[in-house]
């Protein structure tokens, strides 16, 4: 669901949307609503960090964070499309399903996407990685040549990318955790379509046929 550009993130944790909202606004410790001061009755008489004794806390910072509140005008988008998502999500279900049940034919080519246990997705996009022996490069061309749009899934490995370049030379900045092998296939051998709601299942046949195609070229 968009807004004109960013989202919304709901959640039934009490402490994840305590930290969410905090995020969201610079990463203030305040937990107080636009317009409301005090709530926690301790506005001048806390002490964080090594913060003066009784520092306003409207204005403690518990983390770093960013100012991602949305707009008037994106609140309004916002309401007005909660009203389709229920069917957003069908549709991208059954699209995702629609496309996973076309492409098992190519799946000794494809590894295809499969939900996690237990999880139940509305799909951003269908996800295929090649296997061993198929050239991304050529599937990818294949399928933008014949009308079908195609996404990297974005960054891939990101210490690869030009901003990483000085980071690398200097051996500071950032770290790794394990050999980032996965990471590496992904960015080499994956590649996403869409599974947007307004797509027809005849849309969808000609996506899958593409690929199909483009995989066995």
């Amino acid at each position: 669901m968009t807004m004109g550009e960013g989202g919304a993130v709901y959640t039934n944790d009490p402490l994840l949307n305590k930290i969410v909202r905090s995020m969201r606004d610079w990463g203030r410790d305040c937990v107080c609503a636009s317009g409301q001061d005090n709530l926690c009755g301790h506005r001048f008489d806390g002490q964080f960090g090594e913060l003066p004794q009784g520092y306003d806390h409207k204005y403690v910072y518990s983390h770093f964070g960013y100012n991602l509140k949305a707009t008037d005008m994106q609140a309004a988008v916002g309401c007005a499309q909660l009203e389709k998502f229920p069917s957003f999500v069908e549709r991208r279900k059954h699209n995702f399903a629609y496309l996973r049940e076309k492409l098992e034919c190519v799946s000794d080519k494809l590894i295809l996407p499969v939900a996690c246990e237990n999880s139940d997705p509305s799909w951003f996009g269908f996800i295929m990685t090649c296997r061993e022996g198929l050239d991304r490069k050529k599937v990818v061309s294949y399928v933008e040549g014949h009308g079908v749009q195609t996404r990297n899934l974005f960054a891939g490995n990101l210490t690869k990318h030009p901003c990483f370049d000085e980071l690398r030379k200097s051996g500071e900045g950032y770290r790794v955790v394990g050999d980032l092998s996965n990471t590496d296939r992904i960015m080499n051998d994956s590649f996403w379509i869409g599974v947007y709601p307004g797509m027809t299942d005849a849309m969808l046949d000609d996506m899958a046929k593409v690929v199909i195609a483009a995989v066995r070229q």
